[in-house]
Formats: C-alpha cells, structure tokens, sequence
C-alpha cells in the first residue's frame, strides 16, 4: 500500500472515531436518564401528610375517622321528645313526671302564669315546673349513643342554681357538668323564666366513646326566692358547629377519670 492509501485510511478512520464520540454519551450520562425514582413522587390522599425533601410521608390516620359524622349535626334519638314520651330516656324521681309536656296544650291553658312558653323551636320539652309553687325534683337521663360530632347543642330554660345542671356521663359516671342561667342570656322583650335559649356543651372529650345526657333538677328556691327552682330542656342534638347564646353558661367541670 502506497504513502497516499494510508493517508486517506487513517484519514478515515479518525473521523469514525470522531463520530461515535459525539453520537455516544459517556457511560457517567447513564444514571441522569433514567425516570425518577418512584419515592420522589408526592402522595396527596390524606389531609395530614407532612413533606420532607424527597417524598410525601402519610401519618397514620387519626383514630378518631372512623366514627366522626359526614353530616353536620347528628340526631340523639328522641332528643325533642317528638314522640310525646319518655322513649329512649329514663326518668327518676317524680321531678319531670312520665311524659314531656306538650306547648301547644300548656299555652292553651294558660299553665304559666299565663304567659306563654317560648323559643323551643319543638311542641314537646321537658320540664319540673308543675303549675302555681309546685316544683319537684328528679332527673332525666338518656339511653347511650357514640358521640360522633365535637358538640352538643339544645335548648334549655334555668337560672342560676346549684341544683340545676345538665351532665354527660361515660359508663356512667357524670363526666361534665354544666350549669346555666339562662334568665340573663334572654333577648330583650322576653320572658326569661319562660323562654328557652340555645344551650351547647363542649363533647371533645369524650369523642368516639358512648355517652349520655342526664337533666339534673333538684327543688330548692334560687338566692331571693325570687323564683323557683325549675328547668325546661328539649332539643338535644350534636353537631360540629355550636349555638350557644354568649354568657348562658356560668360554670362547668370535667372530670375524665371515668
């Protein structure tokens, strides 16, 4: 082969190697190509995910999901007394009598001083006022139901007095106790002691655990005497939002050894 071939041959040769270097990457190229690792992709299906540099980390869930209400409010059975009776509550002592009075029936005759009974928001309430100066003390108490919203909302009529007050129990035992005076909670122009105003209690505590309500009512008169010692409930219900009138509550213990 002459000086000129193996000119033009290496000539040749040169520029193949010139071309794979450029239609080639380095081996080092390799890991940059590659998709992303599957651990770098964010999870977004739970609310209380927290982040970190590299990827989405789920908490467990809370424990309380499995039994919080998808509704607003959550019913207690028979919590307006609607029925006419007593279903689905136990009564003690002869203070709220055998069956819930009726409005329409008590303001059709005139059974408070004549002046009407207002604000239930329901025909049916339950109450230890018997007419005239009869008060008699009891308690009411309901059947358990799981607590599935954070609070508990009704409607009450009371004033201040420690034998009045409104509990939740667990496993019966009283957990939180409430008492109210409702007569300086009263919109102007009504009546206070025969007017019912929004009443709520806080049931954060016992959240996803069974509980019950009992209406406390004992037969002392309130400091003064000027009025005797008598509560009206009805309307019980739970619910996520509370309603309570500003000032209605003037006391309330929780005791979570239960």
């Amino acid at each position: 082969m002459d000086s000129k071939a193996i000119l033009i041959y290496v000539a040749l040769l040169a520029l193949v190697l010139v071309l794979a270097f450029v239609v080639l990457p380095p081996p080092s190229s390799k890991a940059t190509t590659t998709a992303p690792s599957t651990l770098a992709q964010p999870t977004t299906t739970l609310s209380n995910a927290t982040s970190n540099s590299s990827q989405t980390t789920i908490l467990p869930i809370n424990n309380y999901s499995s039994c919080i209400s998808p509704t607003n409010n959550a019913s207690i059975f028979n919590g307006n007394f609607s029925t006419g009776t007593y279903a689905g509550w136990t009564s003690q002592g002869l203070g709220f009598g055998t069956v819930p009075t009726n409005l329409t029936y008590a303001n059709s005759q005139h059974s408070y001083y004549s002046v009407p009974w207002t604000g239930a928001g329901t025909n049916f309430f339950a109450t230890n006022f018997k007419g005239g100066l009869q008060v008699v003390g009891g308690n009411l108490t309901s059947e358990a139901f799981l607590v599935t919203e954070p609070y508990l909302n009704f409607k009450i009529i009371s004033p201040q007095s420690s034998q009045l007050y409104v509990q939740v129990l667990h496993n019966g035992v009283p957990t939180i106790t409430t008492y109210f005076n409702t007569f300086t909670a009263t919109q102007q122009g009504g009546n206070s002691t025969s007017t019912f105003v929004n009443a709520s209690i806080n049931l954060l505590p016992l959240i996803c655990q069974h509980a019950q309500i009992r209406v406390f009512a004992g037969t002392s008169i309130v400091s003064g005497g000027a009025n005797l010692n008598y509560m009206a409930v009805t309307g019980f219900y739970m619910s996520k939002k509370p309603i309570s009138t500003r000032g209605v509550i003037v006391n309330q213990s929780v005791n979570l050894t239960s």
